[in-house]
């Protein structure tokens, strides 16, 4: 498992690399953000079909279909809105993707005629929508505004607090941290994974310095950002935890050896994706 967690690592943040040197480069569109966009845009629906086969296997009725649709309305409205320069028309239009979303779900399962679990299906689809659509809305915010260097480099900031819990864990762990929802987490565990992302975090502010201002992060923002990012970000992970621990599952998927699913990978960086915005926001010159 380590062994291939090793090997598949490296290739996603290969690909990351990659994904940002073609944004900088406007391979895909002029404007910065737009290879995310599209990359989001691919990857909203593997991470939605996980999450519905998931929720499925609680019991509750859940169509691949109906939260892969909603989650993309949730995501085209937010995109939409962030290009409306206008603040109350943007906030309206982004309001919109969860009525969209929502109103997907419900009109899909009563169509069906069968009134049990409807409602509670429609509103499972709806929270999928929300994890899975809406929330990489806020890491395209921040591309926009900051610049897809400095974003790229608070996901590994994210991931580095995923990496430094894992290791610290194995190495110092002893003090389970909530044994009911995810057994093999430690305090330990936990504390080196926010000691590491604050670490990581002040290695990504000091690389930016002398960049323009709106992609300057300060020390002091890269540091409390970490340990913030690191916090939210292990709170996304038992987020899926309790879903997976619900459906009997070990991962999301298989299709990344060694980490299992899109989601399995994702589940920090989402649920991360506001409080980075706002890291950015209050952390740089611009």
């Amino acid at each position: 498992m380590l062994r291939q967690r090793l090997i598949t690592g490296p290739i996603l943040i290969g690909l990351l690399i990659l994904l940002v040197w073609l944004d900088a480069r406007g391979v895909a569109g002029t404007g910065s953000g737009t290879v995310f966009a599209v990359a989001f845009a691919m990857l909203i629906p593997l991470a939605a079909a996980e999450a519905a086969a998931l929720v499925r296997a609680c019991g509750t009725r859940c169509p691949t279909s109906l939260a892969t649709v909603a989650a993309l309305a949730m995501y085209f409205a937010g995109f939409a809105a962030s290009k409306i320069a206008d603040p109350a028309l943007a906030i309206g239009v982004a309001m919109l993707g969860p009525v969209v979303g929502f109103g997907v779900a419900m009109v899909g399962l009563a169509s069906t005629r069968r009134i049990r679990g409807a409602f509670v299906g429609a509103a499972a689809i709806a929270g999928i929508a929300i994890w899975t659509g809406l929330l990489p809305v806020f890491w395209l915010l921040a591309i926009e505004s900051h610049g897809a260097w400095l974003v790229a480099g608070l996901v590994l900031v994210v991931k580095a607090g995923d990496i430094g819990a894992y290791f610290t864990g194995m190495l110092a762990g002893r003090r389970k941290m909530i044994e009911w929802l995810s057994p093999k987490k430690t305090i330990e565990g936990g504390l080196g994974g926010i000691a590491f992302a604050a670490l990581v975090g002040a290695g990504v502010a000091r690389l930016s310095e002398g960049a323009p201002p709106d992609a300057e992060l300060g020390l002091l923002a890269g540091v409390i950002g970490g340990i913030l990012l690191a916090i939210v970000g292990a709170g996304g992970d038992l987020l899926e935890s309790l879903l997976k621990r619900a459906a009997g599952a070990k991962d999301s998927g298989s299709v990344l050896p060694g980490m299992g699913g899109v989601l399995d990978v994702l589940d920090s960086p989402l649920v991360a994706g506001p409080v980075a915005w706002i890291v950015l926001r209050l952390g740089t010159g611009g």
